[in-house]
């Protein structure tokens, strides 16, 4: 029926009348925040988590909880007054504070962008940039944001080094990032560890009275250090009292979270943490566990028979007997904690065992035919061992072939790639530069006569040169197999999921840069001050710590592996730049990388742990009760980020629940046990952190 202009008049005025005026049309640019709890549905929270103006805090409540936080979502400015300590020159020790400005931004074309301004060139320091680099990632992290999402800047003036400032800088960034005041009365110091937990430094009375004098009043210190050391008198100072006497109030810091509401006033939300009994290996992961350990403890006595007729034969020199005293150690922890249950633990255990049966084994193999005069047998027997080392690129190649539908076999990927590139790198420095060292002692062996080569000292002298090629030879195997077996351990049903490649590479951009920031902060840290010490060139220091410390061998390897040559060349070529397995061994290898060096700089410059000079083992830590307090809240910060990848994923990831497990453990052992737990608790937390940034791309 065709209607006259006055009765569609007519019916206008009726409907106008009946549901009210008309709205007017939605104006163009991102929608109001609605700020507060909310619940998502696991890997469908893509548009709330990436939206600018807001941030999406997951695990806060149980069940899908989450809750929206909004952003300042534009550039924003803040300064904070970092604290400093003036020691050396022949002068007493002085502190004081000196002010910072942070400024954040949207950052719309997804590359790591991160600007650091100094008023005279080199005037600050690679640990003081370092500090920058991994505040602008944890603040970016703990929101459930990525490192690209935004733009980070830091000023400062004069001549300016140290990492104390990142914990106080990381709860700047978020500051401005949330578009929060800082409080000009407050200020902190404090290392920002990988998880968001704050660690101990250095100098603390001296910043507080320098910091106060500059009208501060309230003063944030690393949670376990409220005694800490006076650089001048070096007398323990209560940092309580210290500030109390100068009408000032000093506040205990233990992560992130505190950090904020120390200089905003203003708590950030955070997940919930799961039960305990919520991070247990399911039954038939134990199952896997224990099969693979009774392979791995069948290999270790087959190994053992052999050292236990040399040992008998009297023929066990001083270096070969503590590498076996060192697999019978471990192989007696291994059977105690799987007679206990303790499944995940036991296996790494009896694996480290057969590492050092096998080194000790292989070893008093080569130095036979030595002392014998079969120097060129010798060296043949050195490089068959090193020729079992090529099963490290094998497992990485099985590794590629792998193709994940799910959010678990993305993880279980990622896990295995990390194991192998960690195997890879001990194969790769075993044969490039240990062999080297190992065949120019062995040509020096040859000018000696027949009769000298039993001599006692010489043996140990062989063992010396022999033995730390050969282990390095084990750790890629056994790495090799692990990366294989990894794949049956943490296999497990999942919801269906397929990678964003672009994100992929973004996340791995964000943890490449990050852990190269870290590299440059700890060869300043050490490896320079090694090279002063031992008149070496940068690039032999490097080699001959890497020789001394493997994590850092491992982040130095893998923190390369995506520019090198070689076999990561031919990887890229085979796979292509645009495979999901090129993608997750690009982000496997930045990640790994950035986690060794944080766990480096966390055991060679936050703690002070100081190791044995005969063993190698770390003996001490300077800052033991600040070190208890740090293991306790990274447990608690593992099953925090648990939590936010249930609500992700819809379960917490294997990998985060193996690493808490044996973290659970160790906690319980000597130092370095408990040095290990504390990276076993980072990395169940990083596992986490991952499975929902890569459910949030």
């Amino acid at each position: 029926m065709k209607r006259t202009g006055s009765a569609l008049t007519a019916l206008l005025v009726v409907l106008a009348a009946a549901c009210g005026p008309t709205p007017a049309p939605t104006p163009p640019g991102p929608r109001p925040v609605t700020a507060g709890p909310t619940q998502v549905a696991p890997l469908a929270f893509k548009a709330e988590a990436k939206a600018p103006a807001q941030a999406l805090i997951l695990g806060t409540g149980e069940k899908g909880g989450a809750t929206v936080v909004p952003l300042a979502g534009a550039e924003n400015k803040v300064t904070v007054d970092s604290m400093w300590v003036r020691t050396g020159g022949g002068t007493p020790a002085v502190g004081g504070a000196s002010p910072v400005e942070l400024v954040t931004s949207p950052n719309p074309d997804g590359a790591v962008r991160i600007g650091i301004y100094e008023e005279v060139a080199g005037s600050l320091g690679p640990q003081w940039r370092a500090g920058v680099w991994l505040a602008s990632f944890v603040a970016s992290t703990v929101i459930n944001k990525d490192l690209t999402d935004f733009k980070f800047s830091a000023e400062a003036g004069g001549h300016v080094d140290g990492a104390s400032a990142s914990g106080l800088m990381t709860a700047g960034y978020l500051a401005s990032i949330l578009g929060e005041k800082i409080d000009p009365t407050a200020t902190m110091t404090g290392i920002i560890n990988p998880d968001g937990t704050i660690g101990p430094v250095g100098g603390i009375p001296q910043k507080f009275v320098g910091s106060i004098e500059k009208g501060k009043k309230k003063l944030g210190y690393p949670i376990g250090m409220r005694y800490a050391q006076d650089a001048n008198t070096g007398e323990r100072v209560d940092l309580v009292q210290l500030a109390k006497a100068q009408g000032a109030e000093a506040v205990e810091v233990a992560d992130v979270y505190a950090a904020v509401e120390l200089l905003t006033g203003k708590r950030l939300p955070r997940p919930l943490p799961v039960s305990e009994a919520e991070m247990a290996i399911d039954d038939a992961v134990v199952k896997v566990l224990e099969e693979k350990y009774a392979s791995w403890q069948t290999m270790l006595a087959q190994e053992w028979t052999r050292l236990l007729e040399l040992d008998k034969a009297g023929r066990l020199p001083k270096g070969l007997a503590q590498l076996a005293l060192t697999a019978q150690a471990e192989g007696t922890a291994a059977e105690k904690l799987k007679n206990q249950g303790l499944a995940a633990s036991a296996y790494h255990r009896v694996v480290r065992a057969w590492v050092y049966a096998a080194g000790a084994t292989a070893t008093s193999e080569i130095l036979e035919l030595a002392q014998a005069g079969d120097v060129a047998g010798a060296r043949g027997k050195l490089d068959e061992f090193l020729s079992l080392a090529v099963t490290a690129e094998a497992s990485l190649r099985k590794i590629g072939e792998m193709k994940p539908t799910t959010m678990g076999g993305h993880l279980q990927m990622l896990s295995a790639f990390q194991t192998a590139i960690g195997g890879w790198g001990f194969h790769v420095f075993s044969s490039e530069f240990l062999a080297g060292q190992t065949r120019a002692a062995f040509a020096e062996l040859a000018k000696l006569p027949r009769e000298a080569l039993t001599n006692p000292a010489v043996g140990d002298a062989i063992v010396g040169a022999t033995a730390p090629t050969v282990l390095g030879i084990a750790r890629a195997v056994a790495s090799a197999a692990m990366s294989l077996e990894a794949i049956e351990i943490e296999g497990q049903k999942s919801i269906n999921y397929m990678c964003s490649l672009p994100n992929v590479k973004r996340l791995a951009t964000s943890f490449q840069s990050a852990a190269g920031s870290n590299l440059a902060y700890f060869d300043s840290l050490i490896v320079t001050q090694l090279a002063k010490a031992l008149n070496l060139p940068p690039d032999q220091a490097k080699i001959k710590f890497a020789g001394f410390e493997p994590d850092y061998l491992v982040a130095l390897m893998a923190g390369q592996v995506s520019g090198m040559g070689g076999l990561p060349e031919q990887l890229k070529a085979e796979w292509k730049e645009a495979s999901i397995a090129w993608g997750l061994f690009s982000l496997a290898a930045s990640e790994l990388s950035f986690f060794r060096t944080s766990m480096l700089i966390s055991k060679w410059y936050s703690l002070g742990v100081q190791n044995d000079s005969i063993s190698g083992r770390p003996r001490s830590v300077e800052h033991e009760k600040a070190f208890i307090h740090m293991l306790t809240f990274a447990e608690q910060r593992a099953r925090e980020n648990a939590r936010a990848a249930l609500v992700a994923t819809g379960e917490i990831p294997i990998q985060s629940r193996l690493r808490y497990q044996q973290a659970k453990v160790l906690r319980e052992g000597d130092l370095a046990d408990k040095l290990s737990a504390l990276e076993g608790f980072w990395a169940a937390s990083v596992y986490a952190q991952t499975a929902v940034m890569l459910a949030r791309n």
